[in-house]
């Protein structure tokens, strides 16, 4: 079977035509397509005659009002605080928030629609104009809107930024616990290298040492007096690194607290173990015939019966009564304690010392006891004891192998060995 050439030759060429054909068409028609929607524009929407009447409408309330919006449009402001802040102006008539609606329509509606010029409006009045115009967007856009943002901002905002300091890279950010921390810690004051002299200012040793020089109260006898607490935090102050050390304000507070502190607990003691004192004692514990011999000396007094001490200004009862009142003790303290421990709880030590130590003549009457049990050892000796008969079974333990003789050879062997090591 043969086929003929000139056949298949005519055959592609047609074939080959009409598929050129096709695609030419077709790019033909996308190309149109593209350019067309490419010359589609969207014309903005006039903001004169609406920013015009809306200005004329608000009148001397246009600077809040334009400051207002321009925070609001650029999101510092939510809708709760422009409300607040506009709605005095615009609420006024129906006419003006009618206006403002279509203003802001319009200002959100412009936004999908062509950029504008650029510049400032010609039918701007020169009072909205901003002073420096912004020059043309350069460089990353980001970068340029942060600019403008930050231009956005009050001069003291911005001041207030430019002094912030940028942080080392190299430094690893610190956690806030590990500041607080090391902002505790005591640093040791700079010393002058010995290439210098060694001349210092201020001799460290010889300061804390006046520390352990001052006499304490319980030695003196005395109460601390801002004087005294002062030449005390000073060498502590040196010993802590605090160098300006403390000053005499600050001594004379702490000589203040002090003293507070000790009528607080003088008065909690006193509350909880003494009973029958004068009138107007707070928490104070009176017995039912002081209470009544008190009223009647009072309604006397106030006759003008009877007389108050002129020294301590209390009534005869209570003169009595606080004569034959003993003083405070070990004894009391403990009875305080037992009762509440919030009296003293920040001193523990204290504490163990006043429950483990001896009471009052608790001592003395102990070694009454060992006295007396000593000078009868020797009648109960010379009486002759009676018999156990328990201590029965015990006679006849003794050394095995070993008589007397060996048992006192033992016991100065011992002796000796004791007296060497004395």
């Amino acid at each position: 079977m043969q086929i003929d050439p000139a056949a298949l030759s005519r055959t592609d060429s047609t074939s080959t035509s009409t598929s050129a054909a096709k695609p030419a068409a077709a790019t033909g028609s996308s190309t149109t397509q593209k350019s067309t929607k490419a010359l589609i524009s969207v014309p903005r929407l006039d903001l004169e005659p609406v920013y015009t009447e809306l200005k004329a409408a608000i009148g001397d309330n246009w600077a809040e009002y334009k400051q207002a919006t321009a925070l609001f449009l650029l999101g510092h402001l939510n809708q709760s605080e422009f409300s607040s802040r506009v709605d005095h102006i615009i609420c006024a008539d129906a006419k003006t928030e009618h206006l403002h609606n279509s203003f802001i329509c319009t200002i959100i509606g412009n936004l999908t629609r062509d950029l504008p010029d650029h510049g400032v409006a010609s039918w701007v009045s020169a009072n909205d104009k901003p002073t420096v115009v912004s020059k043309p967007a350069s460089g990353d856009a980001a970068e340029q809107r942060l600019k403008t943002e930050v231009m956005q901002l009050p001069p003291r905002d911005r001041r207030r930024i430019k002094a912030i300091q940028e942080p080392d890279p190299s430094e690893v950010a610190r956690n806030e616990l590990e500041e607080y921390r090391q902002a505790k810690q005591i640093k040791l004051p700079t010393q002058v290298p010995a290439s210098a002299g060694g001349l210092n200012k201020t001799n460290w040793e010889l300061e804390i040492r006046k520390r352990y020089a001052q006499p304490l109260a319980a030695e003196t006898g005395e109460f601390p007096d801002a004087e005294s607490i002062h030449a005390r935090m000073v060498p502590i102050c040196y010993e802590e690194s605090v160098v300006s050390g403390a000053g005499f304000t600050c001594a004379e507070f702490m000589a203040i607290a002090t003293e507070t502190f000790v009528k607080e607990v003088l008065s909690s003691v006193f509350a909880r173990t003494r009973s029958n004192g004068p009138s107007g004692t707070i928490n104070g514990m009176m017995t039912r015939n002081y209470r009544r011999q008190l009223e009647r000396e009072e309604l006397a007094f106030t006759r003008g019966e009877i007389a108050k001490d002129v020294t301590t200004g209390l009534l005869p009862v209570e003169a009595r009564e606080a004569s034959a009142r003993k003083p405070l003790g070990v004894k009391d303290l403990r009875v305080s304690l037992e009762l509440g421990g919030g009296l003293l709880g920040h001193m523990p030590l204290i504490i163990d010392e006043i429950m483990g130590g001896y009471v009052e003549d608790e001592l003395e009457a102990e070694r009454q006891d060992i006295l007396s049990e000593i000078a009868n050892g020797n009648k109960i000796e010379s009486q002759p004891s009676p018999v156990d008969e328990m201590e029965i079974d015990e006679d006849g333990w003794d050394w095995e192998g070993g008589a007397t003789d060996d048992r006192e050879q033992l016991g100065s062997l011992l002796d000796e060995c004791l007296s060497m090591a004395a």
